[in-house]
């Protein structure tokens, strides 16, 4: 063991942060690994499976309460439309004549962070969106373009971003949270 504090998997960009709340610890570690922290824009949100749009019903609501503008797949769209209203449908990679189309979103910049929750199911008829929503994280990491997998990372990165409006991250030396310790 070594006697050095540190972060044991730094190299592959994990990153610890300390803070006086989750979301004081959370938004530093976001900050710390390159994710910018929007407080108004767009995201983009793309979720497999009933059951995980369920999950992020509150999320997609409160981002909604904060003014983020949603842009969501098709099916996605059709289930938070009939829940918490206005979502404007965007287009797939994979289809490219249709517009508005994800591609051009991300090159031009409009989307400024992405819930991309891919579906658990492994039936040969979602290979090909399996397939778009790799390509979706592909793009979005080339251009840094936060990208969030999971329905617990995309909740409290929402809930940061609400934390954020009302608070500011703390600034203390390293000694005061090992002495807690």
């Amino acid at each position: 063991a070594d006697i050095v504090l540190g972060v044991e998997m730094q190299s592959t960009g994990e990153a610890a942060c300390f803070g006086d709340s989750f979301y004081d610890a959370l938004s530093k570690g976001l900050e710390s690994v390159g994710y910018n922290l929007p407080k108004t824009g767009s995201a983009l949100v793309t979720i497999g499976g009933v059951e995980n749009r369920e999950k992020l019903l509150q999320t997609s609501a409160l981002l909604k309460k904060l003014d983020f503008k949603i842009l969501a797949t098709e099916t996605t769209a059709e289930f938070f439309k009939e829940k918490i209203g206005d979502v404007q449908i965007v287009h797939k990679i994979s289809e490219p004549e249709r517009k508005p189309n994800i591609t051009d979103l991300l090159y031009e910049k409009k989307i400024n962070f992405i819930i991309n929750i891919p579906s658990t199911a492994t039936i040969e008829k979602y290979v090909g969106m399996l397939y778009d929503e790799y390509q979706i994280r592909r793009k979005a990491l080339e251009l840094g373009i936060p990208v969030l997998t999971t329905t617990e990372l995309a909740e409290s990165f929402v809930k940061t971003l609400a934390w954020l409006r009302d608070n500011e991250t703390t600034k203390k030396p390293l000694a005061p949270y090992k002495d807690s310790i």
